[in-house]
């Protein structure tokens, strides 16, 4: 197995291949931004180009915010996918509908419908592509003879709200405290992936807060992709004692100015003596910058 962390500025996007399987786990945004010379950033589409890949076996969106599936559609573009999964899907008469963005809507709630409005789009170019859509289900996804992925969803009730605030949008009834509401639980929706290949696990939690997921029992792994780009809430001490990763990647952008990747976080992983990648250039502790398309990992 190999995985490529793209540096796509801020947001995720995962490639996995096992043999002649390839996978994305998510895909960015529509725009990567500007980094300064010192980034290589490229977007999902572009950077599957260069590698020669047309298609995908499997492309996993994790949730519907912009930096995770804003890319959706520049990348159906340039390449077919066999099959889809989600954690959210309207009826089928809404695909290729595209909802208002009111002016007068909070930042937050612009950005969510404007995210709709990318996922409503490429859900009618699958369709027209043959693409097999379904919604993630919880449990064990066989992949490859050698790689499998186990699928973890936080309880019910956040996902049928999830479903009623986005059908009152399509209904053409949105309400921006509705929306802001959505934005504030949204990354808790996230599908968490756990791939494992021989005797190695890669957790991919997707934005889920740490306080959401520490909750549980998790078993350790060898790598995991930090929730929410580093943020303050991304992880916590118990999180990362359970975890007890070797490695930590971090997928985020050198333009924040918001403490993120949090200084907090990074002294808390560097404490665990944890090998640690950022995807962008971000200097490390020595004040290197590492310039990279992607961090690449062979498995």
């Amino acid at each position: 197995m190999t995985l490529d962390f793209i540096n796509v500025g801020y947001g995720d996007a995962i490639l996995i291949r096992s043999g002649s399987f390839t996978m994305l786990v998510d895909c960015g945004d529509w725009t990567v931004g500007d980094g300064g010379p010192d980034s290589q950033r490229i977007s999902a589409a572009d950077f599957l180009r260069q590698e020669g890949i047309d298609t995908l076996d499997l492309l996993v969106l994790t949730h519907l915010h912009r930096d995770h599936s804003g890319g959706l559609t520049e990348l159906l573009e340039c390449v077919a996918v066999r099959s889809f999964r989600c954690n959210y899907l309207p009826d089928r008469i809404f695909w290729g509908k595209r909802v208002p963005v009111p002016e007068g809507f909070s930042a937050g709630a612009r950005c969510l419908l404007e995210s709709l409005n990318v996922f409503l789009s490429a859900l009618a170019i699958m369709e027209q592509q043959g693409t097999e859509v379904s919604l993630a289900s919880p449990g064990t996804w066989p992949l490859t003879p050698e790689l499998t992925a186990e699928c973890f969803l936080e309880a019910q009730p956040i996902f049928e709200r999830q479903a009623a605030i986005w059908q009152n949008v399509l209904e053409d009834r949105a309400d921006n405290r509705e929306l802001e509401e959505l934005d504030g639980f949204i990354n808790n929706t996230s599908i968490r992936l756990r791939l494992i290949c021989k005797e190695t696990a890669v957790e991919l939690p997707g934005d889920m807060y740490a306080d959401c997921w520490e909750k549980h029992e998790i078993p350790p792994c060898t790598l995991v992709k930090l929730p929410h780009h580093g943020h303050r809430d991304s992880i916590t001490p118990h999180l990362l004692d359970m975890l007890a990763p070797k490695t930590v990647v971090i997928s985020v952008s050198n333009t924040r100015t918001d403490d993120c990747p949090a200084a907090s976080v990074l002294q808390m992983v560097r404490e665990k003596g944890c090998a640690l990648y950022v995807t962008d250039a971000i200097p490390d502790s020595n004040g290197h910058v590492s310039n990279h398309l992607a961090i690449h990992f062979d498995i």
